[in-house]
């Protein structure tokens, strides 16, 4: 009895030890567990791959490619209306020096965004120009081009770029210079600015109330095609044009407008609006 009774008591006992021994193992691998939570959620996380996440990541960055390439092609848009503003400015105003308005407008002329389409070989033979007058004219104008900047390099390494003695001298070169309008007549410097899909007449884009024009008749819209008999391609001869003669003096001006010709009378000075450019059929 007292032999069975040791044997049971043992048993309880290893049991005890037992249930004690796995109690204190889980409890502290769940503490070790807890200890590392970011550990493991580092690990788990990659493995994780959410196919949704990944697509709107993707279609964000899509949006954001498109935008820019959008915004590329508005500037290169803008540029392209900003050269055609400026091809016709090609002169520089100078200070100090008494230089007549004929020499510094007509005169100081290197080559501009216009001036090099103008006289460009490939584009006065897909202009309509005969090929062998085309190629003179343009080796004519080039010899021109090079020796203004001859002259140029010239009178900045002597010291005398801008003054009288460098506008004398490039009024020198500039009486052979080439004039493609010349050269080929009002008639087939029409059809060549227009066959090059070049600008070829002058619009009226708005008209100052109380001005000349206004009180002339002229409107928004408009096509200015001859001013004192003269025929006008581009808004900077109009400008010329209009500064010439004497102030106040009447001329005519022809204007297109809705498929008929008008002819105005307008004072000589300003006329009182903005011009743009624009390309009709001769």
């Amino acid at each position: 009895m007292n032999r069975n009774t040791l044997i049971i008591s043992l048993c309880f006992l290893l049991a005890g030890f037992l249930a004690a021994y796995f109690v204190f193992a889980y409890k502290t691998h769940d503490a070790a567990y807890s200890d590392r939570p970011a550990e493991l959620k580092s690990q788990l996380s990659p493995s994780i791959s959410n196919p949704f996440s990944v697509r709107e990541e993707d279609e964000q960055a899509e949006t954001r490619l498109n935008y820019l390439e959008n915004e590329v092609i508005v500037i290169k848009q803008q540029l392209q209306q900003i050269e055609l503003a400026l091809q016709d400015l090609s002169t520089t105003s100078t200070t100090g020096v008494s230089i007549p308005r004929s020499t510094v407008s007509s005169s100081n002329r290197f080559a501009s965004a216009l001036t090099r389409r103008l006289y460009n070989l490939d584009n006065l033979i897909s202009g309509g120009v005969d090929p062998v007058l085309a190629e003179d004219i343009v080796r004519r104008k080039n010899r021109i081009e090079l020796e203004r900047l001859a002259l140029q390099d010239r009178a900045t390494r002597e010291g005398y770029l801008n003054t009288q003695q460098y506008f004398d001298e490039l009024e020198e070169i500039n009486i052979d210079d080439v004039s493609l309008r010349e050269e080929l007549g009002d008639q087939r410097y029409d059809e060549y600015l227009f066959n090059s899909k070049q600008n070829n007449r002058i619009r009226i884009s708005s008209v100052i109330l109380g001005s000349a024009a206004e009180q002339a008749g002229i409107q928004d819209g408009d096509v200015v095609i001859s001013y004192d008999n003269t025929r006008m391609f581009n808004w900077q001869e109009l400008k010329d044009a209009t500064s010439e003669g004497q102030l106040g003096e009447y001329v005519s001006i022809s204007i297109y407008r809705d498929g008929e010709i008008f002819s105005f009378s307008v004072p000589r000075g300003p006329l009182g609006v903005q011009l743009g450019a624009t390309r009709l059929e001769p």
